[in-house]
């Protein structure tokens, strides 16, 4: 089954009367269960999930003057021509193998206070909740769905160094990053929890996390399927097993996750996304969960950062991405000159509504530990960043030339930031491959 293309812009409640049904599915063990409840489709795509691969060209050519065939001299220019302006148009946006979606929102994810609240054992709960109707279908397999063959070679093809940005500023003192070392210093939790608010059951929340009913039903013994629960009532959904290493394997536009967990909530985001698209290796929910908490201590009364798609379970395909399989992506929204009165959501940033300065400070946090390997950001946004760090004395153009790819061509050298088409309304960062995951690969420029 493939799951809906909108995971990034609906406003909708998660209960049973608005679910959308393709996106949450009932992965029970008797037969997978074939039944439907009377949920109905939470909303209509919005456009956040259109995969540019989808994008349709009328290539038709008009027939010449008086009825008269074109001539093959005529053809073979005509086709000269269109084949001109591809190669002309796949330069200019950079490289299409990885171009993005617009940032990808669950339909039926919450907006506001009602989003769906992960909460792990040592920390408070967030004040979200969930309630879905069941679907009918086993999780779907990976599938590589990606042009880019996974390496057959033992060791991993890491990043150079070069691209590293020339900047030494590091951590603060006081930062939840001072004197951690990446990736073994960022440990996650062992047991993730979901809070439900306003009711539901645990098969519910099994569909919604592609957890198989006999899985959640081990995690919460004593805990009936199907019975109704009462709002506060906390469900494990995720449990860590002894001797399970989490591992992403091969690249990231064709590759597996192995011991995967889902996204934490916490203070310093908004998790925007639907829950069995927010998996990825425990070293990429750590790293992310601890950079959003520096986020929050550092910055309490500004922004929260909203969080997107991340990896299916196993991953594989994430329609509508063309990467995001291997567990080392994930979508992060803009920081954006709010008034705190209207509603957080994505917006393609232009220069009237791009925080440049927190933008830099969320750029900064992410670099601070160590396990960066690239932040996608639209060619445009980087102009707007590099001319407010030489306005304001940040970055030196020395220092701005191992930060981001501007005023350079897209495609050229290997800096921290590049350009892939699509990231106008989200950032997406990919860490490093973690050195004891020998089956993990990255592509060199």
């Amino acid at each position: 089954m493939d799951p809906s293309n909108t995971d990034m812009g609906g406003r909708a409640d998660i209960d049973s009367k608005t679910l959308d049904l393709e996106d949450v599915e009932d992965v029970g063990d008797a037969a997978r269960d074939r039944d439907l409840d009377s949920g109905r489709h939470a909303g209509s795509d919005r456009g956040f999930d259109r995969d540019l691969d989808d994008d349709l060209y009328d290539d038709g050519l008009a027939p010449e003057a008086g009825g008269r065939r074109p001539s093959l001299l005529s053809l073979l220019l005509l086709a000269a021509g269109a084949i001109w302006i591809v190669v002309a148009l796949l330069k200019l946006s950079g490289a299409p193998a990885d171009g993005a979606p617009p940032m990808a929102i669950g339909d039926h994810a919450e907006t506001g206070s009602s989003l769906p609240s992960l909460d792990e054992e040592w920390v408070e709960p967030g004040d979200e909740a969930g309630h879905a109707s069941d679907s009918q279908q086993a999780p779907e397999p990976a599938n590589s769905g990606e042009n880019r063959p996974v390496s057959d070679r033992s060791d991993p093809i890491l990043p150079s160094e070069d691209g590293n940005p020339a900047s030494e500023r590091g951590p603060p003192e006081d930062s939840l990053l001072a004197g951690k070392r990446w990736p073994q210093d960022y440990v996650a939790p062992d047991v993730v929890r979901y809070t439900i608010k306003r009711g539901g059951s645990m098969k519910v929340v099994a569909n919604l996390y592609k957890i198989y009913h006999h899985e959640i039903e081990a995690l919460n013994p004593g805990v009936e399927l199907d019975r109704e629960l009462p709002p506060s009532t906390k469900l494990i959904v995720y449990r860590a097993t002894p001797g399970i290493s989490s591992q992403s394997v091969g690249f990231p536009g064709s590759g597996t996750v192995e011991g995967g967990m889902p996204m934490l909530d916490g203070p310093g985001r908004i998790l925007r996304h639907t829950p069995w698209k927010a998996w990825a290796t425990k070293t990429t929910v750590a790293t992310i969960d601890l950079v959003l908490r520096e986020w929050a201590r550092r910055y309490p009364n500004r922004q929260p950062i909203i969080v997107g798609n991340l990896s299916a379970r196993n991953g594989g395909r994430l329609k509508p991405h063309s990467s995001h399989q291997s567990g080392r992506d994930v979508d992060l929204s803009y920081p954006q000159i709010w008034d705190h009165k209207s509603e957080l959501a994505p917006q393609v940033m232009t220069e009237r509504n791009l925080d440049r300065e927190l933008t830099w400070s969320l750029l900064e946090l992410l670099h601070e530990t160590g396990g960066v390997e690239v932040i996608f950001i639209d060619s445009k946004l980087q102009a707007l960043l590099y001319e407010y760090a030489l306005e304001t004395g940040r970055y030196s153009k020395k220092e701005l030339k191992n930060w981001m790819e501007h005023p350079g061509s897209p495609g050229s050298g290997s800096p921290l930031i590049q350009h892939v088409r699509g990231h106008g309304d989200h950032l997406h960062v990919r860490f490093k491959c973690a050195p004891s995951e020998s089956r993990c690969a990255s592509r060199e420029r």
